[in-house]
């Protein structure tokens, strides 16, 4: 998931950069896209099918689909590197990361225009942590992964404060986590919980990533929260 060696030659390219960095260079037929925006309320069987609808015509698009694996690619392991690459993940694609080792041969000022295809996404639900499977599942491990202080100010009752920059490739054995475990994960916006989520998994964490996480939450009358 998470690339130390040159990516499949065949593989669609998204750069998550910024406009003004991806003009200043960027690799060969790379598309400039950054989906760490993304808000959407994800709670009735209607707003999932309209989420797959709205990745399946992004992958049009992009003219991304099953059958071609994708790589996203941005400086260091960013937010914008690690929400896009989930949101792309979650509409069914085979998604890689690329946090470091291509910068040199980012020299094409060309923009890419994408091959648009068939509109397709198999919206992949077990990524993804909706806040009625946390009511529905209390005694899941629910990791926050925001501040201690963001946390101690309002958090989802039961959930475990785990700050994103403890978390590593390598250490979820001595975060009291093992391969296999399913574990949610949440953040404020969904963004830093897609760190966290790419980190564990690439350990054989099974990770689910709270996409509406506290913006969500909070904005929920039937939602509880825990304040001091």
């Amino acid at each position: 998931m998470i690339l130390s060696t040159d990516p499949p030659a065949h593989a669609l390219l998204i750069d998550s950069r910024s406009p003004a960095e991806y003009a200043r260079g960027h690799l060969e037929g790379a598309i400039n896209l950054d989906l760490s925006g993304f808000r959407g309320r994800l709670r009735s069987e209607e707003e999932l099918r309209q989420l797959e609808q709205a990745l399946a015509d992004l992958n049009g698009r992009l003219g991304a689909g099953p059958q071609r694996p994708v790589v996203v690619y941005d400086v260091g392991f960013s937010t914008r590197l690690t929400k896009t690459a989930f949101m792309l993940a979650l509409g069914g694609l085979e998604v890689q990361l690329w946090p470091q080792g291509w910068e040199a041969r980012a020299t094409s000022q060309t923009p890419a225009q994408p091959q648009a295809g068939e509109p397709w996404a198999r919206l992949k639900r077990d990524i993804l942590l909706t806040a009625d499977e946390i009511l529905t599942h209390p005694d899941q491990l629910l990791l926050d992964v925001r501040e201690p202080q963001e946390f101690a100010i309002a958090h989802i009752p039961g959930a475990k404060n785990i700050p994103l920059g403890v978390f590593g490739l390598d250490n979820a054995e001595a975060l009291g986590l093992y391969a296999g475990q399913v574990v949610g994960v949440h953040c404020r916006s969904g963004a830093r919980s897609a760190s966290a989520f790419w980190l564990l998994r690439q350990q054989g964490v099974q990770a689910r990533n709270y996409l509406g996480s506290m913006l969500e939450w909070e904005a929920e009358a039937d939602l509880p929260v825990e304040r001091p």
